[in-house]
């Protein structure tokens, strides 16, 4: 649904019996222009952030490099070479340059908002967590209690989106889908592996993938206060296959004996992988 609506920043400009006016309504940073000139046969855009000029009639574009105040004029012209304009401001969202790096020092997550939060409510180690998708890799954050160790994980990952294919299980009936599972501690250069799910019925089927435990990526756990640890880690979407427009995970804690510490989230009869939606690219022109 677009939340935001505009046209009136600059009275019409008319030249040559060309008049010349747009609208435009935007979802967050995607933008719909609409083209209300008459008298025209070609138009040109810029729409302000830009090395380029944009000759849809009605464009749409997501902004990506900048936030804020932004001035997009509409330029109308006719088969005789007149030519008429107008400029507009609109207000798109702010635009955050993250740049995660897996080093233990949590500052570069302070834009990133918390997807999933059961502090107030659960029990287990794990309590909240983060994730970003820009770029090559999918970078989590976890924070929990200072039992949360992490010393073996299972990590399932449902990198297609689809909740009805890969592994089925039952800890999360209401959304799973595991197309890989990480299992090992969660730490880098560890024992641990990737494992790609086999059973075309969603059962438990793995195949272990070679050398691919140096694609993961861990802080290891970094104590905060006294009743807080957090990790970071990051996997290369090169490891995860064909990636959807979302993907969602869920997570086994174990202690190095492999006894049962906790799951995230909490197992419910309504309990699913937490889902995160990767951020849409840029438009490397107008649409």
């Amino acid at each position: 649904m677009f939340l935001n609506c505009g046209s009136d920043d600059e009275s019409l400009n008319s030249n040559g019996g060309i008049v010349v006016d747009f609208s435009f309504t935007n979802d967050g940073n995607l933008f719909e222009f609409t083209n209300l000139s008459e008298g025209a046969t070609s138009y040109r855009w810029d729409l302000g952030d830009l090395s380029f000029y944009c000759e849809k009639e009605n464009p749409t574009y997501r902004y990506t490099k900048i936030g804020g105040e932004i001035n997009v004029t509409l330029t109308a012209m006719n088969d005789a070479g007149e030519e008429s304009h107008i400029t507009k401001t609109i207000s798109a969202p702010e635009v955050y340059n993250i740049d995660i790096e897996i080093d233990g020092d949590f500052d570069d997550w302070k834009n990133v908002e918390f997807i999933y939060d059961e502090s107030a409510s659960g029990s287990g180690s794990m309590q909240k967590i983060k994730m970003y998708g820009g770029g090559d890799n999918l970078n989590v954050y976890i924070e929990g209690n200072t039992l949360m160790q992490m010393e073996l994980v299972d990590i399932y990952i449902n990198s297609d989106g689809d909740s009805s294919t890969g592994f089925l299980s039952w800890q999360w009936p209401e959304g799973s889908g595991a197309e890989y599972l990480f299992e090992g501690p969660l730490l880098s250069n560890s024992w641990g592996a990737f494992y790609q799910h086999t059973d075309p019925n969603g059962g438990w089927g793995w195949s272990a993938l070679a050398g691919s435990g140096a694609n993961m990526y861990s802080s290891g756990i970094v104590n905060l206060d006294a009743e807080t640890n957090a990790i970071e880690f990051s996997i290369p979407k090169t490891q995860l296959g064909a990636i959807g427009s979302s993907v969602s995970l869920a997570i086994s804690e174990l202690t190095i004996g492999w006894a049962a510490v906790a799951t995230f989230p909490e197992v419910t009869s309504t309990s699913s992988f937490v889902s995160y939606d990767l951020p849409e690219e840029s438009y490397t022109s107008c649409q």
